[in-house]
């Protein structure tokens, strides 16, 4: 085997390796990411807990997105706050709520969609208090996404969600606890309620499966690259 060849190898051996490392690591960043998405849905099927137990395993630093809540309150209508969405494939509204619960916490309810031409509340069907709800924690700690615009806080439309924007928004007395999230109602039984809530879900992007097939495949091209490339050398050689 001529001596440049060597080179070749080096080189070809350290890409293999990389790639191949590459693709185990997609495999284990899978695995997280499934049993991380088998955990968020073990939170939400389980039982609802009150809104000052939540609280308390914050503080303690326990994760608590996904957690089913239960609580009793009110909905204060006149701050309820627009982001824009989707209704059925055309432009809509989420709404979002201030609620305040008998426990005397307030937080911001993500109470569904509805069509632009419903966005006034007094064309709404609204449930009179006290109202039980019972909703999943999301955080939406996103931050605000390269081509979205600035929110108009003054013209209550939003674009992307700032829980810390929307609070500073509402009046809240001071007396009042204040839940960093949002309680994402969770759908009922009357498909004709508005606003629709929607099934919670998970954002989580979970590609590793193809990243991994990728970098495994373009290892495995470059060893049959290097196998073609050392026969062709050998048969130089014999000649």
């Amino acid at each position: 085997m001529k001596p440049r060849t060597w080179p070749v190898l080096l080189w070809a051996g350290l890409g293999i390796a990389v790639l191949i490392g590459l693709g185990t690591w997609q495999l284990s960043r899978l695995a997280e990411k499934q049993a991380l998405l088998a955990e968020i849905a073990q939170r939400t099927m389980a039982g609802p807990i009150s809104l000052s137990e939540v609280l308390l395993r914050r503080e303690k630093g326990v994760d608590t997105e996904f957690v089913a809540v239960k609580a009793k309150g009110s909905f204060d209508h006149q701050f309820e706050r627009h982001k824009l969405a989707s209704f059925d494939g055309s432009p809509g509204w989420e709404i979002i709520t201030p609620f305040t619960s008998d426990e005397g916490i307030v937080a911001l309810v993500d109470r569904g969609v509805v069509s632009s031409d419903l966005q006034d509340a007094s064309k709404r069907l609204e449930a009179a208090p006290p109202v039980e709800l019972i909703a999943v924690i999301r955080l939406h700690n996103n931050a605000r996404g390269f081509f979205d615009p600035e929110n108009d806080v003054d013209g209550n439309i939003w674009y992307w969600w700032d829980v810390p924007a929307m609070l500073s928004s509402v009046t809240i007395p001071a007396e009042m606890k204040i839940a960093p999230f949002v309680l994402q109602a969770l759908p009922g039984d009357d498909p004709k309620k508005f606003p629709r809530a929607a099934k919670p879900e998970a954002q989580l992007r979970n590609n590793h499966l193809q990243y991994a097939i990728t970098w495994f495949s373009l290892a495995f091209v470059l060893f049959v690259i290097v196998g073609l490339f050392v026969r062709k050398q050998a048969r130089r050689t014999d000649a």
